[in-house]
């Protein structure tokens, strides 16, 4: 195996965001039609030069082929491509990440930006393309900052070492969110220590935007009041307007919730509502008293997060009269009427879009172990791919030559780009101090005086007391490298455990990593593919996958036989029994 440093998977080239319909006549400068590039250091001309060259070649080519380009291979780099309407999204990364990968972190920014957003177009009409700016290159920081090269190659979530956790703790988690869904205007939410999930009811993708604005929120206070002022974050409340697509908010309605133990969102004006915690967890027992008093367990008011950063909206006025409560059989007739509304509209979403999913496919190669079965053009996991290797140099202005060979795939539904419209909902987060409880909410949930302090008042004991139990837990120490490396990756709650030290791109991790990324890529692309065992002179690792999970299993040491040929005799047959036998106290289950 070559030792070759990894790319940061997530570390990209280029990304741009062009606006087709600002330059429209032959004499319009290109530069009009940036709305945003990063590196934002690179020359303007060089700028222009590369968004006139991919955006005009991508347009005629889909034009020509009908059909749209999702990928763009160049000697050195290739760029997932997304074009909606007049805008036209690139990102380019080493073409020796996996493609699967540059594609799902482009669809992972576009989603962000309009989680927080809204409509793009929207967005450019309500707010200067400088705020706009800012925005792309935070969403853009947090996809590429904090994680290992393994994280970044399968965009997993960043979650607590649960090894590490009293089962108990976790479950009081997971009993706080389940009570808090008993309010009729909560949908979901998902809690997270220190910038990790340690329980969610939300799915992957969901939580994954949830974690940026906590991740941004929590940096901003660490840096402005030092690392020792995280005791001023106790009982800290804010929220702010997040857009869901319809298929998002019907697949957070659609899950069932006990509600028989609910309240009353507008009591009685002639009776008084007793102090019943939510939260049935651990040491938590109703009570007419109020809560224990500490320093961050007092009642805060709810502070309205800045709107600049991640709301096109302007904020809501403290004095806005508050929404005049609905009777029941009014508010039902509304819910009923809404929802009547949202399943058509996902029943047209669907059928124009349902020829458009397709199963994950994925070509990709890495340098180290050699794989030169590379397309030219064809159907991958990220739709129609188009292949410029062979064209000659790279569109570095001596060049914009090329042709293009394709089959027509049909592309990836990517959730923001679709013609559903996004529904406006709140995110209410309450911090104690490195704890934070997020709430995806009705957006008249803050309006609604008597939920929401029902909500705050039963989660706040059991929060604080969470908090304390994970801020003595020590993160455990990578340890000395063992006689084997493993990775295992649950493709259903989007979560990585592996047994590789903290420090990104190790030596002695650098093939594994190398080997995982393209055996990744084989898996996405080969459907039926589900054991391979990859191997150099020097090494080999084995890999098996399911509908459910990726494994991933090297071992050190021992004699490796490579004759050049495969024989029984050669050392990597053996991995299979291996992994299966050294996995199980791992909690991974082969068999």
């Amino acid at each position: 195996m070559a030792e070759l440093l990894l790319p940061d998977s997530r570390r990209c080239t280029y990304f741009f965001l062009y606006d087709g319909s600002k330059v429209r006549e032959e004499g319009d400068p290109t530069r009009e039609g940036i709305c945003y590039f990063y590196p934002e250091q690179t020359p303007l001309d060089r700028q222009e030069l590369l968004c006139g060259q991919l955006a005009g070649v991508c347009r005629c080519v889909s034009e020509l082929s009908f059909s749209p380009v999702r990928v763009l291979k160049l000697r050195r780099n290739k760029f997932a491509i997304r074009m909606k309407d007049d805008f036209f999204w690139a990102l380019g990364c080493s073409a020796e990440v996996p493609t699967v990968s540059v594609c799902q972190l482009l669809d992972q920014l576009i989603n962000l930006f309009c989680f927080y957003n809204g409509s793009v177009r929207q967005s450019y009409q309500l707010n200067s393309p400088e705020a706009l700016a800012a925005r792309w290159a935070q969403y853009l920081s947090h996809l590429q900052s904090g994680s290992s090269d393994l994280h970044h190659i399968f965009s997993c979530l960043r979650t607590i070492d649960s090894t590490n956790v009293d089962p108990l703790l976790l479950l009081k988690a997971a009993l706080i969110l389940q009570a808090c869904q008993r309010c009729p205007l909560v949908l979901a939410g998902c809690i997270l220590f220190r910038g990790r999930v340690v329980s969610t009811q939300m799915f992957p993708e969901l939580t994954m935007k949830v974690m940026v604005h906590e991740s941004e929120t929590y940096t901003k206070v660490q840096r402005s009041s030092g690392q020792s002022s995280s005791s001023s974050l106790g009982g800290a409340v804010t929220s702010t307007t997040v857009f869901l697509t319809v298929s998002e908010l019907q697949h957070l309605q659609s899950v069932p919730v006990d509600t028989d133990f609910s309240f009353q969102s507008t009591p009685l004006k002639d009776t008084t509502p007793a102090k019943t915690r939510l939260s049935r967890t651990l040491s938590d027992m109703p009570s007419s008293e109020s809560d224990p008093s500490d320093p961050g367990s007092s009642p805060s008011p709810l502070k309205e997060t800045d709107s600049s950063a991640f709301s096109p909206l302007p904020p809501q006025s403290s004095a806005d009269p508050p929404e005049p409560p609905l009777s029941n059989g009014r508010h039902e007739a509304e819910e009923e009427a809404l929802q009547e509304a949202l399943q058509e509209a996902c029943y047209h979403s669907f059928h124009s879009h349902g020829d458009a999913e397709s199963q994950m496919l994925n070509e990709g190669d890495a340098s180290g172990f050699e794989d030169k079965s590379h397309l030219n053009g064809g159907e991958t996991a990220c739709g129609t791919v188009f292949d410029f290797r062979g064209a000659g140099p790279e569109l570095d202005g001596s060049s914009r030559g090329g042709h293009a060979a394709e089959r027509g795939a049909p592309p990836l539904c990517c959730g923001a780009l679709e013609d559903s419209p996004l529904v406006p909902m709140r995110l209410y987060m309450h911090r104690v101090k490195g704890l934070v409880l997020a709430l995806l909410v009705e957006p008249h949930f803050l309006t609604d005086t008597a939920s929401m302090e029902e909500v705050y008042h039963s989660s706040l004991a059991s929060l604080n007391g969470l908090e304390a139990h994970l801020r003595t837990i020590s993160p455990v120490a990578p340890g000395a490298p063992g006689p084997y490396v493993f990775a295992h990756f649950d493709c259903v709650q989007s979560t990585l455990t592996a047994n590789l030290s903290a420090r990104p791109g190790g030596a002695p991790e650098r093939p594994f990593v190398r080997a995982a990324s393209l055996l990744h890529s084989h898996f996405c692309d080969t459907g039926t593919l589900q054991e391979a065992i990859i191997r150099s002179a020097g090494a080999a690792v084995y890999g098996t996958r399911s509908v459910a999970q990726e494994t991933y299993f090297q071992q050190h040491g021992g004699s490796l036989r490579n004759s050049g040929i495969p024989n029984h005799q050669d050392s990597a047959f053996s991995l299979p029994s291996k992994a299966r036998h050294r996995l199980l106290k791992h909690g991974v289950n082969l068999l």
